[in-house]
């Protein structure tokens, strides 16, 4: 009995001959997001969802049958579908006591989908009991598969558990969703899977809940009556409590992801429901849109610095449930259309003053264009209160972006100041080709005022320094260079349309001579010499002028007093530079 002990073996060689690193071009073996090979990331999930996919169609089908031969009784179908979810979860927990927990664990949340289904059937389709009491018990069941996958932090679990429960509505006897109390049910199964994920970092679970909020609000959609409120209002108050959810009970580290993907299903689901209701002027749609707008500035602070971030969370998605808003309220022309639009303008701003200031600038961006087309519609009527209106706005905003900051303000600035231009360009084209009034006449002033708004506009953008960057070196040129230019062009426009031909021309000539002189001045004194150079170059066009417009003028006294002082301010260039140095 005490037998020396025969040794195992020797391990068999491999067919390459000794043992050795794997070859690294087996086949199947593909990189995957985990690491695993093709091969078993098809037979891990792909076989596993097929298998949820296929059961809860066949279960469907046979349900659809026995109702269509009358086979077997309403409770009696519930019975059988008791029945196998009992199967399974016997089946599943006798793995998971023989140490196969994962495979137990699959059959576990094919049993809970299984009950979904019962539950779905018994309720809201069957109407054996009521189908509140039923999506409660499918609520327990999420509850259940989110604690079993908590317990054993089992992505796999969780993923085909709450797929299996997401697709039950969809899979009984009738093949049609039920309107609200379907998201009702997807938000329990949503919500109850975002409490599950909390501490886990689960990529694909959080694809899946991604995409149940898409699926279940385009459902919505599709079956829905929009002459009812309670139809077209439940995809986007589903995606806006789906947002609340991920918002509350979702880890940091996907929880923007969800928010961002929830937040565009409603924006798009409230533009739907708001272009096929847009002729009955709804009062329903601009409070659900606006409560999403709320919700997005409240919950995505602080605002992300990335330009696709920012972009999306404070640019589109509120201007996009804004348009929703306006599409079902009329327009702006409608009579509450301004109102709402200004309280998208008051959210926008208390949304910056919730984020500091180096965050600011995209939510002072919607605040300004808001307003802006908010003053333009106010004041449409009116090309000169328009054009003022417009500039007031400008300069207001102007003032924003210095203390603020905000260099996104100077777009709705620059809309703001070119739609002006063009009601000068209106009010300058109506107007008689002279006048007696030349400077203080409504275009004239209009232009005046913009241009200096549009100089003021520069100098920002020349001397503030926006977040860590200088000031662009351009804006510092075009700054300096702007206001002498506008105004020289603005006065030599209003003296060319004075009076007369001959008036306005022989203004013109003095004009180009008085400011020639006064640039040669400038120039020397300060020791500029671009200046200087400018200004000899304009006595140049004067006397130019003088030779070629004002000597074939009608009025005598007029040609002759012009010839006189342009000839005296050419003399007096002539003594500046009577000097070699000079």
């Amino acid at each position: 009995g005490g037998g020396a002990r025969v040794p195992p073996p020797p391990p068999l060689p491999s067919s390459g001959g000794s043992r050795g690193p794997r070859p690294s071009n087996v086949a199947f073996e593909i990189s995957t997001p985990r690491g695993m090979s093709l091969e078993t990331l098809i037979g891990r999930y792909g076989m596993i969802g097929g298998a949820v996919l296929l059961l809860l169609m066949g279960i469907g089908t046979f349900i659809s049958w026995a109702i269509a031969n009358n086979v077997i009784t309403p409770v009696g179908r519930v019975a059988l579908g008791a029945l196998a979810a009992g199967a399974f979860v016997a089946a599943g927990f006798y793995f998971r006591n023989r140490k196969e927990r994962k495979f137990g664990n699959v059959l576990l949340s094919l049993a809970l989908a299984i009950t979904h289904t019962v539950a779905w059937g018994a309720g809201p389709k069957l109407q054996i009991i009521d189908p509140r009491i039923a999506l409660g018990l499918a609520a327990l069941a999420s509850v259940a598969l989110a604690a079993l996958a908590l317990a054993d932090e089992d992505e796999t679990l969780y993923v085909v558990g709450i797929g299996g429960a997401l697709l039950a509505p969809f899979v009984t006897s009738s093949g049609r969703s039920s309107g609200p109390l379907t998201l009702v049910y997807g938000w329990i199964v949503i919500t109850a899977g975002l409490f599950a994920m909390r501490g886990h970092r689960w990529k694909t679970a959080t694809r899946l809940m991604t995409f149940a909020g898409v699926l279940y609000s385009g459902v919505g959609l599709i079956g829905a009556t929009f002459s009812m409120v309670s139809d077209r209002m439940s995809p986007p108050f589903f995606a806006l409590a789906c947002t609340w959810s991920a918002a509350l009970l979702a880890a940091a580290e996907y929880r923007t992801t969800l928010v961002r993907s929830y937040m565009t299903t409603m924006t798009l689901a409230m533009l739907i429901a708001a272009a096929s209701v847009a002729s009955s002027h709804p009062v329903d749609v601009a409070p659900l849109a606006l409560a999403g707008t709320v919700s997005l500035y409240l919950i995505q602070r602080p605002l992300g610095m990335r330009a696709e971030e920012w972009l999306l969370d404070a640019v589109a998605l509120p201007l996009g449930l804004l348009g929703a808003a306006l599409l079902a309220n009329g327009g702006i022309d409608a009579p509450n259309g301004v109102a709402i639009t200004l309280i998208w303008g008051v959210a926008a701003a208390g949304a910056a003053l919730m984020n500091e200031q180096e965050r600011r600038g995209p939510h002072y961006f919607v605040f300004a264009l808001t307003t802006l087309v908010s003053v333009a519609y106010l004041l449409r009527r009116d090309d000169l209160a328009l054009g003022l209106g417009l500039v007031a706005h400008a300069v207001a905003m102007t003032y924003l972006m210095r203390k603020e900051r905000a260099q996104l303000v100077g777009a709705p600035i620059a809309i703001g100041l070119i739609v002006a231009l063009a009601q000068a360009r209106d009010l300058l084209a109506a107007r008689p080709p002279y006048v007696s009034n030349p400077f203080i006449n409504p275009g004239a002033v209009l232009l005046l005022v913009t241009l200096l708004a549009w100089w003021r506009f520069f100098d920002v953008l020349a001397t503030t320094k926006f977040g860590e960057r200088e000031p662009d070196p351009s804006w510092v040129v075009l700054a300096r260079a702007f206001l002498p230019i506008a105004l020289f062009i603005w006065g030599w426009y209003e003296l060319g349309s004075t009076i007369s031909h001959d008036v306005a021309t022989s203004l013109v000539t003095l004009y180009f001579a008085v400011v020639g002189v006064g640039a040669i001045h400038y120039g020397r004194s300060r020791e500029v010499p671009i200046v200087r150079h400018t200004g000899l170059g304009l006595c140049i066009v004067a006397a130019l002028y003088a030779i070629s417009r004002v000597w074939n003028l009608e009025s005598v006294g007029i040609k002759a007093g012009t010839l006189i002082i342009v000839s005296l301010f050419l003399i007096a260039v002539h003594y500046w530079y009577r000097r070699a140095e000079d």
